[in-house]
C-alpha cells in the first residue's frame, strides 16, 4: 500500500515537472538590473532532480515555509533520495515550490544571469550534474553548480559545489518568492578563439591572355582581306565595220530617152567605190542641162524636183560640196 502511494506521488510530481518544463522559456525573467538578494537559511532548502520523460531530470527547488508539516524526507547516500511530501496534502503556506525559470535563476557576483543562462541537469558520466548552459552566446562556457553523486530511480538530492547558496530575490527590500543559485564569484568570460582566419594561399597562376581584343570606338575598320575579283571577260571587239558613206550622183540624160512633158528626167543614184581612208573624198554634184528641143516644165510646176528648190543637205565632216554646171 505505501509503495503504491509513493508511486502516485512520483507520478504527480512527475507530470507538475514535465508541465514546468514546457512552460521553461514562455515567461521570461523580469528585467535583473532592478533587483537585489537577501541570504537565506538554506536548511530551509533542497535542489532536486525530479524525472520525467524518458531517462530525462528537471530541477525542482523545494522551499520549507513553516513547521507544521515536513516538506519532504531524504534517505541514503550517493545518491540520496528525495521523497517530495508536499505531494500529500494541500502545502499552501507551508511549502514553497519553483519548477522552472520563473521561480530560480542563476546569480554570480551581484549579478543576476536569468536572462544569460538556463538552468538544466544533464548526465554525464554516471552523474547528474546541474549545469548553467548560456542562453545567448553559444561561445561562453557552461557553469557547474552541483551533483547528485550517482543516479538512482526516482527523486535525488543535488548536492551544491562548494561556494554555492541558496538566497531570495527583492525588490525594494521587499523579498520575493524567486530563488537564486548564488555564487560570490564572477561570471565566466567567454574565452575567445586563438585560432586566427587564415588568409587563403596566393594564386600563382596568372590569367590566361586575352586572344581577341575588342577594337577601340576610335580606331577605324580593318581592311578588307579579300580582294575583288578581277574582270576574266573582257569587253567583245567590234567586228562589224560601219558602213561606207553612199554619193548621189546626177548624170545627164542618155540620148534617145524621152520625157513628157512636166515629168521630171530620172535620176538614178550611182555608188561611189569606196576610197582609201588616206585620201579625201569631194562629192560632185552634176546637174543636167535641158537640150534644144525638149519640152520644159514650168520651174513652178513641181517645186519638189526643182534642183534650185532643193534643201542643200548638211555638209558632211571633212568634205567640200563642189556644183559642176555643164553647159550646152
Amino acid at each position: 500500500m505505501a509503495s503504491t502511494m509513493n508511486t502516485s506521488r512520483w507520478l504527480q510530481v512527475a507530470v507538475l515537472a514535465t508541465a514546468s518544463f514546457f512552460s521553461v522559456g514562455v515567461f521570461s525573467p523580469t528585467s535583473a538590473a532592478t533587483f537585489d538578494s537577501a541570504e537565506v537559511n538554506s536548511n530551509n532548502f533542497i535542489a532536486v532532480a525530479a524525472p520525467f520523460g524518458n531517462n530525462q531530470h528537471q530541477l525542482l527547488i523545494i522551499e520549507q515555509v513553516s513547521n507544521k508539516r515536513p516538506c519532504w524526507t531524504e534517505s541514503g547516500s550517493n545518491p540520496v533520495k528525495v521523497e517530495p511530501l508536499l505531494l500529500n496534502f494541500d502545502f499552501t503556506g507551508i511549502c514553497g515550490r519553483s519548477t522552472d525559470s520563473n521561480g530560480y535563476s542563476l546569480r554570480m557576483s551581484g549579478q543576476d544571469l536569468g536572462l544569460d543562462y538556463l538552468l538544466r541537469i544533464v548526465e554525464r558520466d554516471g552523474d547528474l550534474v546541474l549545469l548553467g548552459t548560456p542562453r545567448v552566446n553559444p561561445q561562453a562556457p557552461e557553469i557547474e553548480i552541483g551533483r547528485t553523486k550517482g543516479i538512482t530511480e526516482g527523486f535525488e538530492k543535488i548536492v551544491l559545489n562548494p561556494g554555492w547558496r541558496f538566497t531570495r530575490r527583492t525588490y525594494q527590500g521587499k523579498a520575493l518568492g524567486h530563488i537564486y543559485l548564488t555564487s560570490d564569484s564572477a561570471p565566466p568570460v567567454a574565452q575567445q578563439s586563438n585560432t586566427s582566419p587564415q588568409p587563403l594561399p596566393p594564386n600563382n597562376s596568372p590569367l590566361p591572355p586575352i586572344t581577341q581584343p575588342l577594337p577601340p570606338s576610335n580606331s577605324p575598320l580593318p581592311p578588307s582581306t579579300q580582294p575583288l575579283p578581277p574582270i576574266t571577260q573582257p569587253l567583245p571587239p567590234i567586228t562589224q565595220p560601219l558602213p561606207p558613206e553612199r554619193e548621189l550622183i546626177f548624170t545627164k540624160p542618155q540620148p534617145g530617152s524621152t520625157t513628157t512633158e512636166g515629168e521630171i528626167p530620172s535620176i538614178s543614184p550611182q555608188t561611189l567605190p569606196s576610197l582609201s581612208p588616206s585620201k579625201s573624198t569631194v562629192p560632185t554634184f552634176v546637174v543636167p542641162t535641158i537640150q534644144q528641143g525638149m519640152p520644159t516644165a514650168p520651174v513652178d510646176a513641181n517645186p519638189a524636183t526643182n534642183p534650185q528648190n532643193l534643201p542643200s543637205p548638211p555638209p558632211p565632216a571633212r568634205q567640200i560640196p563642189v556644183f559642176v554646171v555643164p553647159t550646152n
